[in-house]
Order: C-alpha cells, then sequence, then structure tokens
C-alpha cells in the first residue's frame, strides 16, 4: 500500500513595500491550512434580527402627533370643501329655479282687527289672510316670523307669525296675537276704545318679516324673506270693528 504524501509546504511570501500594495501580511501558516482573503469592502455586519425589526419599525411608523396633525387637517379640509360645494349648488338651484320658474310673491292682507283688554299686557288679536297665487309653486314659511304693530311710527305690539305650508293656488286664514307693553294703551288707542257713541277713527302700521322657501316638485329655492308693510285704517276700537280701507305691500330679499 502506498504511504500519504503530505503536500508540500506553501511557498514563503515575497516581501512588499506597504506603501505600494494594501495587501495585510500573513504569517507563517502550518501544512494544510488554508486562508481565504476577503476585500475589506466586501465585508459586512449584521445587526441581530431583533434590533433589525424595531429599526424598520421606528423607520416606517410616523410619529403619532403627526399622524394625528396630518387628521386634523385633513378633517378641516373636508369639512371647508364641503361646505363650499354646498353653497355652491344651494346657489345654482336657486338661481334656476328663480330663471324657470319665476314664482310670484304670497299677498297679504288683514281681515279683522280687535284690541283686547288685559293685564299686565295689552293685547291686540289680528286676523291675516294669505293667498299664494302660484299655479305649480308652493310657499313653506319658516320659524323666527316676526308681526309688529305701530302708531304714528312707534312700534306698541309685537308677537310670532306662525310656521306653515301654503300648496299652489292656497288662501290661508290665521290669527295672531300682538302682546303691546306694561304701559298699557297709547292715548289715541285707549280713547277709541272707550268711546262707545261716536267712532274715532285709528290708523295703524302692520309690518311682518318671515323667511321662507319656495319648492315644486323635488326643486327647491334657497331661503328668502318677505318683508310686507300694511297700512290699515279702522272705523273703531270699541266693539264691531271694521277695516275702512288697508294697503299691503310685499318685498322679497
Amino acid at each position: 500500500m502506498e504511504e500519504r504524501v503530505s503536500p508540500p509546504p506553501p511557498p514563503p511570501l515575497e516581501h512588499t513595500d506597504k506603501n505600494h500594495s494594501p495587501k495585510l501580511q500573513l504569517p507563517d501558516i502550518d501544512p494544510g491550512t488554508y486562508v481565504v482573503q476577503v476585500p475589506k469592502d466586501q465585508v459586512y455586519r449584521v445587526p441581530p434580527p431583533e434590533n433589525a425589526r424595531i429599526v424598520e419599525q421606528h423607520r416606517n411608523s410616523p410619529p403619532k402627533e403627526a399622524k394625528t396633525s396630518r387628521c386634523c387637517w385633513c378633517c378641516v379640509l373636508f369639512f371647508i370643501v364641503f361646505v363650499a360645494l354646498l353653497i355652491l349648488l344651494g346657489g345654482v338651484l336657486g338661481g334656476l329655479f328663480s330663471m324657470l320658474l319665476k314664482p310670484k310673491d304670497p299677498n297679504f292682507s288683514i281681515q279683522s282687527f280687535k284690541v283686547v283688554e288685559s293685564k299686565p299686557y295689552p293685547k291686540y288679536d289680528v286676523t291675516l289672510q294669505v293667498h299664494n297665487s302660484n299655479s305649480k309653486v308652493g310657499v313653506s314659511y319658516k320659524d323666527r316670523g316676526r308681526v309688529s304693530l305701530s302708531l304714528r311710527r312707534q312700534e306698541i305690539a309685537s308677537g310670532a307669525y306662525q310656521t306653515s305650508y301654503q300648496d299652489p293656488h292656497d288662501t290661508t286664514t290665521f290669527g295672531v296675537t300682538l302682546k303691546g307693553s306694561k304701559a298699557g294703551f297709547p292715548k289715541e288707542v285707549e280713547e277709541s276704545v272707550k268711546n262707545d257713541k261716536k267712532k274715532m277713527h285709528v290708523t295703524f302700521s302692520l309690518a311682518i318679516r318671515v323667511l321662507a322657501r319656495m319648492k315644486m316638485g323635488l326643486l327647491r329655492s334657497g331661503t328668502m324673506t318677505f318683508d310686507v308693510t300694511c297700512k290699515l285704517k279702522l272705523d273703531t276700537l270699541a266693539k264691531n270693528t271694521h277695516v275702512l280701507s288697508q294697503q299691503c305691500e310685499t318685498k322679497r330679499h
């Protein structure tokens, strides 16, 4: 049997100048040992898996404050855009409603007038009649309407205008109670109320301010304001009061 021959020793390394070659000088190596040289720029340090996982989480997730701030700004921007679109849509629909349908204003008139002596506030009961002359357009009267009564340009009583809806070509009659001040009736009113033998004419001014919307089917107008001014002359404020004359004017804003 042939004997195993050990490999010959590697040749000695030649001496090189450090200034001319960046290679490291290796010590003497025993026979049978292999040395692998790897360039320094190809040696990498790999962190432990748990460290890499923590770094990745911090890198991908933004700070909580930044998330909250971004969310708030998005909500504010969405709200502003939504409101702007609603205003624009309402303006377009209201313009189309007015241009295509050209609705007429309702007509107001006073049917009856009565003075009620009560404490601590005197009252005036007024019966109003409202006629919607539109053939296809209904009118919806909103709340917060106001009715006021004036004598010689001085307001003496006021009350609320009722909320209601009026169909096309509909006439509505309803009563409004106006409450006066604690000071009682004005002198001119009191004299007419107490004078049963001789009728004393009294002239009042009635003002109505009410918000309303017109509609036809699915079409809706924007909210509008009706300002109504009525000048009425009464024969007496005693029993059986009659309206001698009246003139009502309606303005839409």
